[in-house]
């Protein structure tokens, strides 16, 4: 309590000198707390540091002495990984949990950076004594599970802090690593970072981040802000089927979109493919969605005060809570009507015709056991509404008109399997460990994921799966970012931390085909790239202008 007391204290005391940054050379004097390189068996960034989703919806909770913002970063990785110490210095505390981090944790002060470094949720107690003198890259400890399980959400949590304790600073600023790489795969959530809608621009990036003063007041306390998933969130829909354009020898250029430093996670029109969205405004100014058009590079219309509405699959349709029930419109006529779902966030199936939901029991801390679930259908206008299924971690998404994937999740098992609406059949496709990535072709036909940190290293990596009864997955030759082209066919990143450089492959899932797409390799920021509507587009954010660029191929020479 004493240590929170002056905590606050010094939060509002006019310049205190642990808000000045500290000194040090221009390049970054620490290395990566893990001397294996990152990789589906190894270890990939999970949460950032700073204005994330995940602090905002669990801030009161987790991170309210830090501003409401997750004051470190957090490696995914499995349990008794060994850890190192980023710099060289001594060790000030061992197991000192009024720091939080638990249930083990280690502080190094390092004098020459002028900060301290911590490493919590550690396995357990560290292999290390107060007053040690350790060396850049010496293991001390080994990572663990803040649940104490290794099965719940097993990782590195690192922080860098003032030599006071009372500010925390981005760790990216300090470690030399390749982060827009490592952002590529991993994280938590996607995207990243919580947008203020009055400062659309603001903490939106990996490296761009404020300092947390503890017992400061919140920094994320937003007017307006998206996405907002404070109330609940839809179930997730996938593109519907695509015609796409067929790939021709032709070479892949790029070209600068949008205006100086504009703007992160822009997305395609769903059918139309040179439609493509952004929300942007000035500082202090509520920001609104702009529509550019990717063939003629102008920005053409703008569609509406931010945020936006969601919409249906093909975005012919959209859904907005209206006191306890929601409202339902269809965009050509205007037509409205209301449904009433308990208050849970429906989607509507790809063909318009029916409504899923998932009425989701009391909110529980990871580690807990998980809440029972009940997955809903209805015919798009709330008739004929009927519980499929209730039970502890069940979650579901649409594959396609009238069937949907079901997920659930126990332990570090996930099963998956499909209902087919039309005839009440239903069955499991197949249940894995630790899977991640979960993505849903155009129009239902396949799934993709990734299996991370197997008991047998050989197994973690890629893998496609189609969705129907008795398919088999399907293991990659390769590991990295992928992008669904249409229902057989990708852009895929393969994932290569030790660069700060990217190169985008094609590969057809049935032919087997793979070109490369990028002639030279190109800098994606933040793991922000998207495909159009008719796969013969990449826009993405370029890391050296914070601006949109956008990829297609020349005419094939003749």
């Amino acid at each position: 309590m004493q240590r929170i007391a002056l905590l606050v204290v010094c939060s509002f005391l006019f310049g205190c000198y642990a808000l000045l940054p500290p000194t040090y050379a221009q390049d970054k004097p620490f290395i990566l707390p893990v001397a294996d390189s990152a990789g589906a068996s190894t270890w990939l960034l999970g949460q950032p540091y700073g204005n994330t989703i995940g602090a905002y919806l669990r801030g009161e909770d987790w991170y309210s002495a830090g501003q409401r913002l997750h004051f470190g970063i957090d490696l995914s990785m499995p349990c008794g990984t060994p850890i190192v110490a980023i710099g060289a210095g001594d060790v000030l505390f061992v197991d000192d949990l009024g720091f939080g981090s638990g249930p083990h944790n280690v502080l190094i002060r390092h004098n020459d950076v002028g900060v301290i470094s911590l490493y919590g949720h550690l396995l357990d107690r560290a292999p290390v004594q107060r007053g040690q003198y350790v060396n850049q890259g010496d293991v001390i400890g080994y990572s663990g599970d803040p649940d104490i399980t290794c099965d719940s959400r097993p990782h590195l949590h690192l922080e860098i802090r003032s030599l006071d304790y009372f500010v925390a600073y981005n760790p990216v600023d300090y470690i030399d690593a390749n982060w827009h790489t490592l952002s590529l795969i991993g994280q938590f959530r996607y995207p990243a970072y919580q947008q203020n809608l009055d400062h659309a621009r603001q903490w939106m990036s990996i490296d761009d981040q404020p300092r947390v003063a503890f017992g400061g007041q919140p920094l994320n306390a937003y007017a307006a802000t998206y996405p907002d998933w404070t109330a609940g969130s839809p179930p997730a829909n996938p593109p519907p089927a695509r015609e796409t354009i067929p790939l021709n020898d032709g070479i892949w250029t790029e070209r600068r979109l949008m205006l100086d430093g504009c703007c992160a996670n822009a997305w395609w029109h769903p059918t139309e493919p040179n439609q493509l969205f952004v929300i942007d405004g000035s500082e202090n100014q509520r920001a609104a969605v702009f529509q550019w058009d990717t063939q003629t590079g102008s920005l053409v219309n703008l569609i509406a005060q931010a945020p936006p509405l969601i919409e249906s699959p093909d975005g012919t349709h959209t859904i907005s809570r209206y006191g306890d029930g929601f409202i339902i419109q269809r965009k050509h006529d205007g037509f409205v009507w209301e449904v009433n779902t308990g208050g849970a966030f429906p989607a509507l199936s790809a063909d318009n015709s029916r409504l899923l939901w998932v009425n989701q029991g009391q909110v529980i801390a990871p580690g807990q056991t998980e809440p029972t679930n009940e997955i809903w259908i209805s015919d798009a206008d709330g008739a004929q509404t009927r519980m499929i299924a209730a039970e502890s971690g069940l979650n579901a998404q649409w594959l396609d008109g009238s069937r949907f994937l079901l997920s659930r999740r126990v332990g570090v098992t996930t099963t998956l399997g499909i209902y087919e609406a039309d005839t009440g059949n239903a069955f499991v496709l197949g249940a894995w460990d630790r899977l991640r990535g979960l993505a849903v072709s155009p129009g239902g036909d396949r799934v993709m994921f990734y299996l991370f940190a197997q008991t047998e290293a050989a197994l973690s990596g890629i893998y496609t799966l189609e969705t129907r009864q008795g398919a088999t997955a399907v293991h990659q030759d390769w590991f990295g970012a992928w992008r669904w082209r249409d229902n057989h066919s990708v852009f895929y990143i393969p994932f290569d931390p030790s660069s700060d450089r990217q190169i985008i492959r094609f590969r057809d899932l049935m032919t087997g085909e793979d070109q490369q797409i990028t002639q030279v390799p190109i800098a994606i920021a933040d793991g922000d790239w998207s495909v159009s509507a008719d796969g013969g587009q990449i826009a993405y954010l370029n890391l050296l202008d914070r601006t949109i660029w956008v990829m297609s191929p020349d005419p094939p020479q003749t």
